[in-house]
């Protein structure tokens, strides 16, 4: 559907392309610093053609210019799977395309490339493919289990990294097909989610569910908010809910009506820091709002950050400036950076 242009926004850098050798890419996420002077972003590697195995690749940007600052590979066979919001810290599966043995778990800083092991001890052993998440501010690192009891075999268990010490521990159900998944929220509390039925946000100390909301819902790092996008396998509306992210009060609505077509895909989308603004992507339109009230702040022309040899027609991904002022939108190859007053 065509949407009104509210306003324009300055393309201020029109094209950073990938540096090295010629690789299969698919990006894992990125973010912008807490002083919103880079971006970094964390893709994962292929090396093409030939054989090889796929490694976390992790780049950052000057958020002024979009230049290149700094490039570094982690060994072959690594793969992120959670990063605090400003993209210094992950969690790496070291070991997990491996055909035998079990792999193991990293927490590594990327600036520096220090890496320390998850020990082992913190999850079950029969595992080769243990999960775990880090808190925003790096401080806790969760482990989770399935093998818990019959009425809450999905367990999430909470560590002060510095110590190594117990923190939390809750479980849950499975949910009724789908793909299970649990661990530390960025302001420590615990999620269980499934890929089909969404998630669930409890409190670390006591388990009582604070909100929960859909697949492609979008919580805020803070906890303050949730964008909960629809899912046309579960919702038969197209309103975009706006959340109290630690209650489920609704508070409001984005500006925003989706249409069939628009229902079917998977909305992505990123908080301002807690400025109060977030950036939602969806099939050909970018586009910022006010949080909580879901006012329309602008839309950012297709052809300004479009990438024209793009075949796949994947929803771009967005990252946006604590400040609100600056955002990063990556389609395909094409990665461009915007200003938004």
């Amino acid at each position: 559907m065509r949407r009104i242009l509210f306003a324009l926004i300055a393309l201020a850098a029109a094209s950073v392309l990938m540096p090295g050798e010629a690789v299969a890419q698919d990006s894992w996420g990125f973010t912008f610093s807490k002083d919103d002077r880079v971006l970094r972003e964390i893709r994962w590697i292929e090396p093409s053609p030939g054989p090889g195995l796929r490694h976390v690749r992790a780049i950052t940007y000057s958020a002024a210019t979009g230049e290149v600052l700094r490039v570094r590979d982690l060994a072959p066979d690594t793969q992120a799977l959670s990063v605090t919001p400003d993209g210094t810290i992950a969690i790496i599966l070291v070991g997990g395309d491996a055909q035998t043995g079990r792999a193991v778990l990293q927490r590594v800083d990327l600036e520096t490339g220090k890496a320390e092991e998850v020990p082992s001890k913190w999850f079950d052993m029969d595992d080769t493919r243990p999960w775990a998440e880090i808190s925003g501010d790096g401080a806790l690192v969760s482990a989770y289990s399935e093998e818990g009891p019959d009425d809450g075999p999905r367990i999430v268990t909470v560590y002060n990294w510095r110590t190594k010490t117990l923190v939390a521990k809750q479980s849950s159900g499975f949910d009724a097909g789908g793909v299970d998944a649990g661990g530390v929220t960025p302001d420590g509390k615990i999620e269980f989610s499934n890929n089909r039925a969404g998630s669930l946000i409890v409190d670390p100390k006591t388990g009582k569910t604070l909100v929960s909301y859909g697949p492609s819902g979008i919580r805020s790092p803070d906890g303050a908010w949730v964008v909960n996008f629809p899912t046309e396998s579960l919702d038969e509306h197209a309103d975009v809910p706006i959340l109290n992210g630690l209650n489920g009060q609704p508070l409001g609505k984005l500006d925003l009506s989706l249409t069939d077509d628009e229902l079917d895909s998977w909305w992505r989308g990123a908080f301002c820091g807690v400025s109060g603004k977030f950036i939602a992507s969806g099939p050909d339109e970018v586009l910022a709002f006010q949080i909580p009230s879901g006012k329309k702040l602008a839309t950012f022309p297709p052809d300004s950050w479009k990438d024209p040899k793009d075949q796949d027609k994947a929803v771009p991904e967005v990252a946006c400036s604590s400040s609100g002022k600056r955002v990063a939108i990556r389609d395909g190859d094409r990665l461009t950076f915007h200003d938004l007053n």
